[in-house]
């Protein structure tokens, strides 16, 4: 995949959901957005659960960004109140557009259609789960407006709104787009894996999107996950096998393509090799 910027996109925001959240006990089930998430924790603290079990506390004053496509889910105990401002960051084609909220459940396919285009798509910006904004004070303020004007009963305060989420969008694309940005740090390289863990991915590609050389990339990668990047791949593909293996009723054959093994063969050749025992027998374990 070619590794784009985000600089030459054609960047279209447009707000589909903006409002100030009150919440007890907050849980949200598994799920996926269609579009962009950018939350402001007003009170209390909540958790950000990625399907992979990675998981990212949001406290009071601190944001939390999810990217359309992202599977995960939200908890808070107590309770939490909180800025949630949903939006498209590129044209839309659909019409009319898709639900903002997409559940997921294990072992089924998603349906995706109208999901607006990843960051990871891009090489030259990485937003965090939980940004710490240099301007963290302007953005909060910026989406208090926002959230104000989009109740606003007339045209010119939805104007208004829209005008402060081009702010938002700008901001965020001059406070993370950098032509060293993923050089400086390989933290997104993980999730970009996860995101493409059913499709071919080279070390190549990922070292094309962090402009870096194969080589660099690789002395990087392993010095800070202790792993070269090929077999932090196929540790993360076996454990998403282990996964469904325990969860679904997929066969062997629809595992192995979820999971990126080019055959069921190959699949059962690399899971008793680095597990100890073939899949069939976890299976039976975990049944």
């Amino acid at each position: 995949m070619p590794a784009d910027s985000i600089l030459d996109q054609e960047l279209q925001p447009y707000i589909r959901f903006a409002d100030q959240l009150q919440f007890h006990n907050w849980r949200t089930p598994l799920r996926i957005i269609t579009d962009y998430l950018l939350l402001y924790v007003l009170e209390g603290t909540c958790r950000l659960v990625m399907e992979n079990d990675e998981a990212h506390t949001v406290e009071t004053g601190q944001f939390c960004f999810v990217e359309p496509g992202t599977v995960h889910r939200f908890e808070a105990e107590g309770d939490v109140e909180l800025l949630s401002l949903h939006m498209d960051w590129f044209p839309s084609a659909a019409s009319p557009r898709p639900g903002l909220l997409v559940p997921v459940e294990p072992g089924k396919a998603v349906d995706a259609a109208g999901l607006q285009p990843g960051l990871v798509r891009f090489a030259d910006i990485v937003i965090p789960p939980v940004p710490q904004p240099p301007g963290s004070e302007w953005l909060a303020e910026t989406m208090r407006k926002l959230v104000a004007h989009r109740h606003g009963g007339n045209a010119v305060d939805q104007l208004q709104a829209q005008l402060h989420a081009m702010e938002i969008v700008l901001y965020l694309v001059k406070t993370y787009a950098a032509p060293n940005t993923r050089g400086n740090s390989l933290q997104w390289v993980p999730s970009y894996m996860q995101y493409r863990l059913s499709e071919p991915l080279s070390v190549e590609e990922m070292a094309r999107k962090a402009l870096m050389s194969p080589s660099s990339f690789t002395h990087r990668f392993r010095r800070k996950f202790g792993l070269p990047p090929h077999q932090y791949l196929l540790k993360l593909r076996l454990q998403y096998a282990t996964e469904l293996l325990g969860a679904t009723d997929l066969p062997l054959q629809a595992i192995a393509e979820s999971c990126g093994f080019s055959s069921v063969h190959h699949f059962s050749k690399m899971y008793k090799q680095h597990i100890g025992y073939p899949p069939g027998k976890t299976r039976q374990q975990q049944q």
